[in-house]
């Protein structure tokens, strides 16, 4: 089974070939006053699925007078590459299965709009943090030994389990590899790129958060953090996914 960081490479090489950078990663968390709650995270490349069926659009219309099999095979590659890898984070629900105090865990897997990844329920913060450890190594290759805290009055997001880090980690140790100006490249065409961090307290409100990128809902309940891996401004600040949030 081929490296998730090296599938994500293969994504991020399409999407610069269909100029679109409109990739999303979406972690949605709910953490009830006991401890227990959902977690979510989603990978969505409907942005740039959008932009291949444009281009095969394209390729099949100046592919008329070929055969039928030539008009289907355009793009065919691309398509190939961009749906093993949301596939690959798919089946982390299938790991995830034997996880103690986890539970309905489900596989999300769209193909037509290009939606992959996976939810679950915990028990309790323990168990929550025993699935961000099997996650981070099968699919990142890291150590993670905790990510989140959470005693009721107060919530902790470590910067460990930081997806865009890892990102940029994967496109980093294969720079070498790449042409010369690739990764500057790469940036540009993912600069709108983000990754979005949503906690939900149905039974407690935010009173304060320390990550400075922090939006609060109205009523209190929602705390919104969203990052832009490839972002130059955000770069210079060096934020991540790291905060803690005194809660009442």
């Amino acid at each position: 089974m081929k490296n998730f960081k090296n599938l994500f490479l293969v994504a991020l090489a399409v999407g610069s070939l269909t100029l679109s950078g409109c990739l999303h990663i979406l972690e949605d968390v709910t953490f009830k006053g006991n401890g227990s709650g959902t977690y979510k995270m989603t990978l969505d490349m409907s942005e740039i699925k959008g932009m291949m069926d444009m281009f095969k659009g394209m390729e099949t219309d100046s592919l008329s007078g070929d055969s039928p099999e030539d008009a289907d095979a355009a793009g065919a590659p691309e398509d190939n590459g961009m749906t093993e890898m949301g596939q690959q984070l798919s089946s982390v629900a299938a790991t995830l299965k034997g996880v103690e105090g986890l539970s309905n865990v489900t596989e999300i897997n769209d193909t037509s709009a290009f939606s992959f990844g996976y939810s679950f329920d915990f028990a309790n913060v323990a168990a929550l943090n025993k699935a961000m450890k099997v996650i981070n190594k099968e699919k990142y290759d890291s150590k993670v030994e905790e990510v989140f805290k959470f005693n009721g009055k107060n919530f902790e997001r470590l910067s460990a389990g930081d997806l865009g880090a890892e990102i940029k980690k994967a496109l980093a140790e294969n720079e070498d590899a790449e042409a010369e100006g690739s990764m500057d490249m790469m940036k540009t065409f993912f600069a709108d790129m983000t990754y979005k961090q949503t906690y939900h307290f149905p039974d407690r409100a935010v009173k304060k958060s320390t990550n400075e990128l922090s939006e609060i809902s109205s009523d209190g309940h929602t705390l919104t953090i969203t990052l832009k891996p490839f972002d130059e401004e955000q770069e210079k600040k060096k934020v991540n996914v790291g905060t803690e949030v005194k809660l009442k």
